[in-house]
């Protein structure tokens, strides 16, 4: 707690985390333990992300309000993490016991430390998909800019670091109709190939859609979305949210 606050002052904001990292990486302690808002994570705090989680336990935040509220005030049946890492959305928002989760990235090792968590917080409501979301059924390979990283590319090429992993269409791994869904999608690029493989899914069911779109994928994901009859409700940096059904929004000023 003292560190949370501690590094929220302009001169802790890099000091901080520049010393810890020295330190796990000196020390080999790099694996940490830590409860956070009733839930445990098992963190490696070799990479940034969970270093970051772990000093300021925070992540997405104004994002992950915003989600969170949404879904609560929609009654949200399912919540789709799509690009989960580690599913840091998919475990803060287990506690919503009544909503069933669906967690989906490509890195094998993600989804196992997910699964340690899981089982760690003995958790009922979040289901794994060790898999690659896109338009097509095959393999692929997935490239990382070093070693200790959970986000992984299919186009960035010029990184020797690489995985090989499954892909394959959403509608092809569930069906679902008539329910209300929240799908998160963060997916490095390839995020319009994921909303044309994700075409049954759109249409049969009442969706809330948070999507990260890169710069130059923007004219095309949109202009598909409005073809999908999606409207826009917010949009924060490259994170757009959408829903093609007249949704609840939060009283306070979040949007």
């Amino acid at each position: 707690m003292i560190i949370k606050n501690l590094i929220k002052l302009p001169i802790f904001k890099r000091l901080i985390p520049s010393i810890f990292k020295r330190y796990i990486f000196f020390t080999g302690n790099y694996f940490k333990s830590k409860n956070i808002s009733g839930v445990t994570y098992y963190l490696d705090t070799r990479y940034l992300i969970d270093r970051n989680f772990y000093l300021r336990e925070n992540y997405e935040d104004y994002l992950y309000s915003i989600a969170n509220k949404l879904i609560i005030l929609n009654k949200v049946n399912f919540f789709l993490d799509i690009g989960s890492c580690w599913g840091i959305y998919s475990l803060r928002l287990s506690s919503l016991k009544k909503l069933r989760i669906l967690s989906f990235d490509p890195i094998l090792d993600n989804i196992k430390r997910l699964k340690k968590m899981i089982k760690i917080n003995n958790l009922r409501n979040i289901q794994t998909f060790n898999t690659a979301l896109g338009s097509k059924k095959g393999k692929v390979k997935f490239y990382g800019l070093e070693k200790f990283t959970p986000n992984y590319s299919l186009y960035d090429k010029k990184y020797k670091n690489f995985t090989i992993s499954k892909i394959d269409k959403l509608d092809n791994l569930i069906k679902i109709n008539k329910k209300v869904l929240y799908l998160k999608v963060d997916i490095e690029r390839h995020e319009y190939h994921f909303l044309l493989g994700a075409k049954n899914i759109l249409k049969k069911n009442n969706i809330i859609l948070q999507i990260e779109i890169h710069e130059k994928n923007k004219k095309k994901v949109l202009n598909y979305l409005k073809l999908k009859k999606f409207k826009l409700i917010h949009n924060y940096n490259a994170d757009y949210i959408f829903s093609n059904f007249k949704i609840k929004k939060p009283q306070e000023a979040l949007f």
